[in-house]
């Protein structure tokens, strides 16, 4: 009886485990938020990797933000932005910049997730 029962139990699964959460951008959630229209999906991804540029060169760049209430409102619009979109990597970077805005580890590790998030949307490009 125990293997009957075994049989009809359902699997263990990791929840928020999956290939596309995986991948700079989340690719089902930007489905989700764009209603699976491909255009529109384009769209939104090459606006993103503009702003993002914008936000970390505001953030970290040559003529970057001194003040910090400044700063930190960059920072939160990024993260909004990349919440929405999927870029989870930049999101959790953005949160932890919020932490400490003037943290230099912390503003590379932004870059290289913003990077990282550019690349993938033009590979997707292609």
């Amino acid at each position: 009886m125990v293997a009957h029962l075994e049989i009809f139990e359902p699997p263990q699964c990791e929840q928020g485990k999956s290939p596309s959460s995986e991948r700079p951008i989340d690719l089902v959630h930007l489905a989700r938020q764009t209603s699976g229209d491909k255009e529109t999906e384009t769209e939104v991804l090459c606006l993103f990797a503009r702003q993002a540029r914008q936000c970390v060169n505001q953030i970290c760049g040559t003529n970057h933000l001194t003040e910090t209430k400044d700063l930190l409102a960059v920072v939160r619009t990024l993260r909004g932005s990349a919440n929405s979109v999927g870029a989870f990597s930049v999101s959790r970077a953005a949160q932890y910049l919020e932490t400490d805005p003037m943290d230099g580890q912390l503003h590379d590790a932004l870059t290289d997730a913003v990077v990282d998030v550019e690349n993938f949307i033009f590979g997707l490009a292609r």
